[in-house]
């Protein structure tokens, strides 16, 4: 089973973070209800919204591209897919945040896109499943189903991210550096590092898209 969100107010929260600082990986699957809003995916952040690490899906951009970003004091550094997600049908989405000035985004695999501004996030404490935390306030609430979202301390290459992108699940791939690991199949379990996972508001379960354990 994957997790359903309304995009209203159901998320999912995580009160530490494994990994605050580049490299990182941050990967999930993901069917959305509609392209016409944008959501969050999946972020690590520090509650301001002024320091984070994010994936994104907008659909009120022309494309409806899925973006890596990075926020450093309220700068933006931003990578979009060069092809646009659909409405309901699940698809993988990847950041790969090699350094402090290289952050690329894929979407199944490819349409990658690498941005290159010096942004450097402090002061990250906390992961998001689905929601943006602005100054305690929630919003860009995504709509949809998520899974398999995964989180690690490296840069991927874009070889494991089209492993991912094919179906195979995160602890395959460099599971030696994935530091969460949520598969989001009935029971929240961080299946790596055994941290809290909350279910606000009462996101419900849904079909799981298939993966290769």
């Amino acid at each position: 089973m994957a997790y359903n969100f309304n995009g209203t107010d159901q998320h999912l929260t995580v009160a530490s973070t494994p990994v605050t600082s580049v490299p990182l990986t941050l990967a999930c699957w993901f069917n959305p209800d509609s392209i016409t809003t944008n959501g969050i995916l999946l972020q690590i952040h520090d509650g301001t919204a002024l320091n984070r690490f994010a994936l994104v899906i907008l659909g009120t951009f022309a494309g409806d591209p899925v973006r890596a970003a990075c926020i450093q004091g309220g700068l933006e550094g931003a990578a979009d897919t060069t092809t646009g997600y659909f409405s309901s049908v699940m698809q993988h989405a990847c950041g790969v945040f090699a350094s402090n000035s290289s952050r690329t985004v894929f979407l199944n695999g490819g349409s990658s896109a690498t941005s290159t501004s010096l942004i450097a996030p402090s002061g990250v404490n906390a992961i998001d499943i689905g929601r943006r935390l602005n100054s305690g306030v929630g919003g860009l609430f995504f709509d949809g189903k998520l899974a398999e979202v995964g989180i690690w301390n490296a840069a991927l290459t874009a070889a494991e991210v089209a492993s991912l992108a094919r179906g195979m699940t995160c602890d395959k791939v460099r599971p030696q550096s994935l530091v969460f690991y949520a598969p989001l199949v009935r029971d929240l379990i961080d299946q790596k590092g055994g941290l809290t996972i909350t279910n606000n508001n009462g996101a419900t379960v849904a079909n799981h898209p298939r993966v290769y354990a």
